[in-house]
């Protein structure tokens, strides 16, 4: 039987009559895409060097990344891959198809300010990539990391127009914020908070759970309609820091890294010269600025730093084996032939460990560093729970190789990045190499001429921009066809690029904050004057590695690249440059989460970091009203942090605490001497700031001091990355070690009274820890 149908929203195409009897039926329909349009799937994963998957050199042989080799065998490498050197504005590009400043998103959204190329709002008239693909029939689910909504907009207050749902994608399972543990992760699910299905204990990582609730996804639709298209935008969290990997993946590389950084560059630079992903003539470069020499190291250092790397190795392995599993379901659910699968990196390898490491990225975080010898106690359990680590510079250099620098440098260690493409249907040459220059603003050109679609004029009702990409589908046929990429521009941090016609001129602007990011380097200070930069000039398609600066030799060449930087800047709303670091992450900026002196809390909340009352180094007081059953209770009263900083008001064991977590290095305890009765009370905590991150606090019970501590120190920048402040339970994890996760309260709660009795102390941005930690924060 034939069912007449039309457009949903278009004209009524039936016949309408006096009665049905002289009258025909149509339905409305939602649009389809078009015939044989393919599934999408692209995978990004964070902070991955262009050398550190197997088949783009895999430090000298040393990494195993079986899956991601076999997907590079059945499609495509780029080599000439680049991105904006960051992750916010690599996945703003990604998905608008518009360069980074274009669409407000300059930096991470933490640094936002108010200017239109860097106030992290996303245009509407830049609509992202699954919206198109939605409206054109598509399935839509993004899972991982997001990163590109405001800081201030993550609370559940929202506004949710810049959450993943509100941007095309129909289903959301991951994290907002620029970083999570793989243990215990913020999670959110499509615009709410939710808690991970099972605990490291019973086998959970975060990575495994993404691809888990990917398949089930696009299982579930394709049970339901198997012809039609599904985008999956999966984007881990991996390898970014904290480096979590379960044992059984790090343990392959006990001292396979122990010949140090200096000798896997060569070898790998030769690894990726064999396998013909660089010419002969390249060589590797110097050290980066501030690492230094293998052989100089101590015998701790090289044994700490040998581990961090075996550490970040099994992570990126473990990543390989999840991608894998994904790859397999679409081989046997008949869907790999129909799929075009897109893997890239976000940015270069991250330098954020400074010359050492860490063994917490909150310590480093708040501004304290933890010594060599504090770092080799955790030599075994690095990578677990308990432990948010980084590896030292020198491996992020490496992982690199050949290229100079790091991530959030626009030289071509920050922007040159892993792209590969499988599309069983369209490529005719699968495990060939393509040396084309290509950009992270052409994917999505590339994806709308694969399945056959165009940008639309209008979306949710509001004109379009033109895309600013240019596609590089020709490549999956044409090997030789020479780039019809003809420039693109760079910028982060005040370091500034551009790249034309195979040549590139590129300015390292040195400042305060560079150097607090990579370790103490000799060189001249250019803070607030990007005029007195040096360009440099390179021919990149003859020297890939940045190794030949010819300003010297070709000035006209040179200034006719920096005259282009700047019409480019000024068409994509660079202006102003801004170096700044610290200052950007405090800038004043529209909140919404509104400011006040008491909170009052009625019912069981919990709060994300950027909605969470702040008591950092403020003198405050809590009120709570609780009544304790006959049968007695336990759990948290109030709490805000989790295991690497942060307070908590408790009842365990019958008694009443108070504990202030300062980085895990120490606990502060007031702990009632008496249980608490079954009844009514009320609980108050006095909280006398110093002024210096220290204090004393009182604990109260009806009126009566029933325990006290002196304070030696609190978190000065952050308790959590996203865990924040909760009434009834302390979700993710633990403040306090003497319980686990999530510890509700078993009684009843009435009312919470949080009082801000004095206020926070000015930010001193000219503080070198101050800054160091800023630098750092979520990238």
């Amino acid at each position: 039987m034939t069912i007449s149908t039309y457009p949903d929203g278009g004209t009524f195409s039936g016949v309408i009559g006096t009665t049905t009897a002289d009258s025909s039926p149509s339905w409305p329909v939602p649009p389809s895409p078009p015939e044989g349009a393919p599934n999408v799937v692209v995978v990004v994963v964070d902070d991955l060097g262009f050398a550190q998957l197997g088949c783009y050199g895999g430090l000298g042989g040393r990494i195993a990344t079986p899956n991601l080799d076999r997907l590079a065998a059945q499609g495509l490498r780029y080599q000439n891959f680049h991105t904006t050197a960051l992750c916010s504005p690599t996945r703003a590009a990604l998905l608008t198809g518009r360069n980074h400043h274009s669409v407000g998103v300059a930096a991470i959204m933490e640094r936002s300010t108010g200017y239109p190329g860097y106030n992290g709002r996303i245009p509407k008239d830049c609509a992202m990539l699954p919206a198109v693909l939605r409206d054109a029939g598509y399935n839509t689910m993004a899972l991982g990391k997001w990163h590109l909504t405001p800081d201030e907009q993550t609370t559940p207050a929202g506004p949710f127009d810049r959450w993943p749902l509100a941007q095309g994608f129909e289903r959301f399972y991951g994290f907002l914020a620029g970083l999570t543990s793989q243990w215990h992760p913020e999670l959110v699910e499509d615009n709410h908070s939710t808690d991970a299905p099972a605990t490291p204990e019973e086998g959970y990582h975060l990575s495994a759970d993404l691809v888990d609730k990917a398949i089930g996804w696009i299982a579930e639709r394709q049970a339901v309609a198997p012809s039609k298209p599904f985008f999956t935008y999966l984007a881990f969290g991996a390898p970014h820091s904290p480096h979590h990997a379960p044992a059984e993946f790090v343990g392959p590389y006990a001292g396979v890294f122990d010949v140090g950084w200096d000798v896997v560059r060569a070898e790998t630079l030769a690894r990726q010269q064999e396998l013909g992903l660089l010419p002969d003539s390249v060589e590797v470069p110097p050290r980066n600025p501030g690492v230094e020499a293998w052989d100089d190291l101590s015998a701790d250092r090289q044994r700490l730093f040998a581990r961090q790397m075996e550490v970040f190795a099994g992570f990126v392995t473990h990543t390989d084996a999840q991608i894998g599993r994904l790859l397999a379901y679409l081989d046997d659910s008949g869907l790999r032939q129909r799929t075009l699968v897109i893997f890239l990196s976000d940015n270069g390898a991250s330098s954020e460990g400074g010359p050492a490491g860490f063994v917490n990225e909150l310590w480093f975080l708040n501004g304290e560093a933890a010594s060599v010898e504090e770092m080799l106690a955790h030599v075994e359990d690095w990578g677990q729970p308990g432990t948010h680590p980084h590896y030292a510079s020198g491996w992020a250099m490496a992982g690199n190789t050949p290229n100079r620098m790091y991530k959030a440098f626009v030289h071509e260690g920050g922007t040159r990045d892993p792209l590969i493409v499988s599309y069983p249907n369209r490529i005719a040459d699968p495990g060939a190499i393509r040396t084309q220059f290509h950009h992270v603003v052409d994917v999505v050109p590339t994806i709308l001429e694969t399945t056959g679609l165009a940008w639309p004029d209008e979306v949710a009702g509001h004109r379009q921009r033109p895309l600013e990409g240019e596609s590089f589908a020709y490549t999956f046929t044409d090997p030789g066809a020479p780039t019809r990429k003809t420039h693109q521009y760079f910028e982060m941090f005040a370091h500034r690029a551009i790249w034309a016609d195979g040549w590139k001129a590129v300015a390292l602007h040195w400042s305060k904050g560079v150097l607090r990011r990579i370790g103490f380097v000799d060189a001249e200070l250019h803070d607030g004057d990007p005029d007195a930069d040096t360009w440099e000039l390179y021919h990149l398609d003859e020297d890939p590695a940045e190794q030949h600066d010819l300003a010297a030799a070709e000035p006209e060449r040179l200034a006719e690249l920096i005259a282009r930087w700047r019409r480019e800047a000024e068409d994509h709303q660079v202006f102003p440059l801004d170096d700044s670091m610290l200052e950007r992450l405090f800038a004043p900026r529209p909140r919404i989460v509104e400011p006040r002196e008491t909170y009052r809390f009625t019912e069981r909340v919990r709060l994300p970091r950027s909605g969470s009352p702040d008591v950092r180094n403020r003198s405050h007081r809590i009120t709570a009203r609780i009544t304790v059953p006959s049968t007695g209770a336990e759990g948290v009263i109030v709490a805000s942090g989790g295991e690497s900083g942060g307070y908590t008001l408790c009842l365990l064991d019958g008694r009443l605490h108070y504990a202030i977590n300062h980085l895990e290095r120490a606990h502060y305890v007031a702990t009632s001497a008496a249980p608490v009765d079954p009844g009514p009370h009320e609980v108050v905590v006095e909280f006398a700031s110093d002024g210096a991150n220290a204090g004393a606090a009182r604990l109260v019970l009806d009126g009566a001091v029933v325990g006290a501590v002196d304070i030696g120190g609190t978190n000065l920048i952050t308790y959590a990355v996203a865990e924040g402040f909760e009434v009834g339970s302390d979700s993710v994890t633990p403040v306090w070690p003497r319980y686990r996760s999530p510890f509700a309260f078993s009684g009843t709660i009435h009312e919470v009274v949080l009082e801000l009795l004095s206020k926070a102390p000015p930010v001193d941005t000219q503080d070198a820890l101050l800054e160091v930690r800023a630098d750092l924060a979520t990238q």
